[in-house]
């Protein structure tokens, strides 16, 4: 068969049908700016014990697909409705309380390279990538115009906040419409962000001290809390939501209509002492969960202090 052109607006249509909330598309490279943000960051030991964001492969795309000419970035829209932070219960980030979003990227990326490469009547033409890939989706996405670095780290999309998920593909194909220029910065003044961080774990605008952040101790770290940390946890077992809850940009967007992520196909908004009971006796009920990653003995040390 031979080579067919793939346009933009082919690639956006077949997004959003397989269910992708935006899309976006760049050269798969990183600015210069964004390569020496990280590499300070890595210098200032701010990321702690996670020494997958090493990985030299972040520093290049085209160490993951070198024919890679073309980045496609894929926006999932997560947001859950606001909840009461509670003293008889710990809160569950909200991409966390229904399925995990990876297996759900993987089988929309799968179903996209099959369809890129009937479009193209070509092979191996692509690489699939989420966040458990060593690249730099964020700064990609900003690249490709879907929204701005917030000064709280996260990617702000013009149209869904901060609550989105990356995924993306890199293909050896070009693709019209390549974009290179981030988008116009919308956070002003604005500090909400960083005035409620409860450990205050940033040391300034776009600089997080991930050693500080409740999300690197509740899901990353299997070292013991340390007590100025945990004295300042308002209430979550699991992540954290404190700095997109509080974002101007995160007032009207859209809630998520995917099933998937809703609280019922998951464990649900809050894990109190007698839900880890359940879970230390039925542990197959965290399969398939982001929270599957901490298991139940690093969900206890969340709660309750307990070792793991």
């Amino acid at each position: 068969m031979p080579e067919q052109s793939i346009t933009f607006e082919m690639l956006h249509e077949t997004a959003l049908s397989l269910g992708w909330d935006d899309v976006g598309i760049t050269l798969p490279e990183i600015s210069k700016e964004n390569l020496e943000s990280l590499q300070s960051w890595l210098q200032k030991k701010l990321h702690g014990k996670l020494h997958y964001m090493e990985n030299p492969v972040r520093f290049d795309p085209k160490s993951l697909f070198p024919e890679a000419q073309t980045a496609i970035i894929f926006v999932t829209n997560y947001k859950q409705p606001k909840i009461e932070l509670r003293k008889d219960a710990g809160a569950v980030a909200s991409y966390a309380r229904g399925r995990d979003y990876h297996h759900v990227h993987r089988k929309r990326l799968k179903k996209f390279i099959r369809w890129l490469e009937s479009a193209s009547g070509e092979s191996n033409i692509a690489k699939p990538f989420s966040d458990s890939s060593p690249i730099l989706e964020k700064a990609l996405a900003v690249q490709a115009g879907l929204g701005w670095f917030g000064k709280n780290t996260l990617l702000i999309h013009r149209r869904f906040g901060t609550f989105t998920l990356l995924s993306g593909v890199l293909t050896s194909l070009k693709i019209e419409g390549i974009k290179m220029e981030p988008r116009l910065a919308r956070c002003g003044s604005c500090t909400k962000c960083l005035d409620a961080c409860p450990t205050q774990a940033f040391l300034a605008p776009y600089i997080l001290d991930g050693k500080k952040c409740l999300s690197y101790h509740l899901i990353e770290s299997k070292e013991p809390i340390p007590d100025d940390i945990r004295k300042k946890n308002p209430g979550y077992i699991f992540g954290c939501d404190i700095c997109q809850s509080v974002c101007p940009h995160n007032v009207r967007n859209p809630l998520s209509l995917l099933e998937e992520f809703r609280p019922e196909s998951g464990v649900g908004e809050y894990i109190d002492e007698a839900k880890l009971e359940l879970l230390e006796k039925e542990p197959e009920r965290l399969h398939g969960t982001p929270l599957q990653r901490r298991k139940v003995a690093g969900l206890k040390h969340n709660l309750i202090g307990t070792p793991i």
